[in-house]
């Protein structure tokens, strides 16, 4: 049996008792118990949950609030596969849950984790990002205090999966984040300039907002520009060539945010390349 500690605005939108039995010799798991809180986001309200014993937090679809119990779960299943937890102890842990047990009340340290990781995804969530990708997200949260480090790797760590996966991927990453940076800056001065976009948002959907003006200010850096509005100097081609290779789908919000940040830069032409004929049909109000 696993325990979920709900903030008392939660217990108040689950209609609990103001009292609540808990059993606390239940034996429990390896991550938990939890402590779950409500984030008021748009368009979709979601629960953070945080694992007392390692931080981790993953988050979920708040409604139908009568089936989070049930649906807890099996939640934590797909973030513990999406995370590289193997199959068989990813099961194991998630079938250690059951049954699961409403609590109030929090230990401190975990509380403030919890309105850390709800600030971030409500940020995240009102900018556009995907459940998977506000997830993804939060996995990758580093945590100074109490410990050093991502509260993922320790989760990697006790049930039985690689720790080291996630700082090779990290460095996997900046090194090919430094590839790009040199790719991009060979390219000052020139008329047309081609963005690799995967390469520079490292995200398969195009769904948030700010990741429009993240991939403006990858545009090469000329020193001797400067710009009225207080923008770091950027070298404004005639033509920007988004190649959009790896991109699966692109939304209204990320584009109408690029459309604008195109503006602002003066940039006059928007050719995409190697796009699925959906994602150039999400991304035609762009032109």
């Amino acid at each position: 049996m696993i325990t979920l500690h709900v903030t008392r605005e939660l217990a108040r939108a689950l209609k609990l008792p103001a009292k609540l039995a808990v059993d606390s010799s239940a034996a429990g798991s390896t991550l938990g118990p939890w402590s779950l809180g409500l984030v008021h986001c748009r368009p979709a309200k979601f629960v953070v949950a945080v694992s007392a014993s390692t931080r981790w937090a993953m988050a979920l679809h708040a409604a139908p609030l009568a089936t989070l119990q049930e649906r807890f779960g099996p939640a934590l299943l797909l973030n513990l596969l999406a995370l590289g937890v193997p199959p068989d102890r990813a099961r194991a842990e998630v079938d250690a849950h059951a049954p699961v047990q409403w609590a109030l009340g929090h230990d401190r340290g975990v509380l403030a984790h919890l309105n850390q990781c709800t600030a971030d995804v409500l940020w995240a969530a009102n900018d556009g990002m995907s459940l998977p990708s506000v997830n993804r997200r939060l996995a990758d949260r580093i945590v100074i205090k109490p410990r050093t480090g991502t509260p993922s790797t320790e989760v990697l760590r006790l049930l039985g999966a690689d720790p080291d996966s996630l700082s090779t991927r990290m460095r996997t990453e900046a090194a090919g984040w430094n590839d790009t940076y040199a790719l991009m800056q060979a390219q000052a001065g020139q008329e047309v300039v081609t963005m690799p976009v995967l390469r520079l948002l490292r995200v398969e959907r195009l769904e948030a907002r700010h990741q429009a003006s993240i991939l403006m200010n990858q545009l090469p850096v000329d020193s001797r520009r400067s710009l009225a509005s207080g923008r770091s100097p950027r070298w404004v081609p005639r033509e920007l060539v988004l190649d959009l290779q790896g991109i699966e789908a692109a939304g209204p919000a990320f584009a109408a945010a690029l459309h604008a940040e195109a503006l602002a830069l003066g940039l006059r032409q928007i050719t995409l390349h190697n796009a699925l004929e959906e994602v150039v049909t999400q991304l035609l109000q762009m032109q």
